[in-house]
């Protein structure tokens, strides 16, 4: 297994602390989307969320995609 990098441990790092409320199920290409709504506000003062992909770009290993 590789080290993850700095952006990844970044990327992941602010999820810490918080707790998921809820699951809202989303679509995507006519499958569920799976998006944890988190406690506390995202960058732009949204709720907080996370969802659940494939990769960055939707086409790899797992990655939980997040506006924190």
């Amino acid at each position: 297994m590789s080290t993850p990098t700095t952006r990844e441990r970044e990327h992941y790092g602010k999820l810490i602390g918080r707790q998921i409320t809820a699951i809202q199920w989303e679509e995507m290409e006519g499958k569920p989307l799976p998006v944890l709504v988190l406690t506390g506000s995202d960058r732009d003062g949204n709720a907080a969320s996370a969802t659940v992909l494939a990769d960055p770009e939707g086409n790899g290993p797992g990655h939980l995609d997040h506006n924190l």
